[in-house]
């Protein structure tokens, strides 16, 4: 999965709903936000091809925006969608959060071919919005 976030975060352009993912990650998903940050947001320095930065340096994701203002955006991205990555498991489709949901539908969304396993996690959501009548969440064909 690195690999396509890491290919996503290289784009010039990033998805038109890029700005409605991180405010959704900062607000809604702020417990993974907060323990990614905490630990020094190492997965969204990959993402990002830097270093993480070690516990007493200056931050490479702040010297990233201090050198190139415009990347604004792909940095909040990679925090969020590094946060995201980071709590996933191998266990994650037996016990999937709602951040994960998010995640992994988020990124089908985005046309990123989800594994066997990433599917369970998302039809999860189809399957709930299918209860309560969600026509837009609900599996492709399930009002039929």
């Amino acid at each position: 999965m690195q690999i396509r976030l890491t290919t996503l975060l290289s784009r010039k352009t990033l998805p038109k709903d890029a700005a409605v993912v991180i405010a959704k990650g900062l607000t809604t998903h702020r417990q993974a936000i907060s323990t990614a940050t905490r630990e020094g947001n190492g997965l969204a320095h990959q993402l990002l091809g830097l270093e993480p930065s070690g516990y007493f340096e200056n931050d490479r994701l702040v010297a990233l925006l201090e050198q190139t203002p415009a990347k604004a955006q792909h940095v909040a991205l990679a925090v969020v969608l590094g946060a995201c990555e980071s709590v996933t498991s191998k266990q994650t489709w037996r016990y999937p959060s709602p951040t994960d949901t998010d995640y992994f539908t988020q990124l089908g969304a985005w046309g990123y071919s989800l594994s066997d396993v990433e599917q369970i996690v998302t039809a999860g959501e189809a399957a709930q919005a299918a209860e309560k009548g969600d026509p837009v969440n609900a599996e492709p064909g399930a009002g039929d």
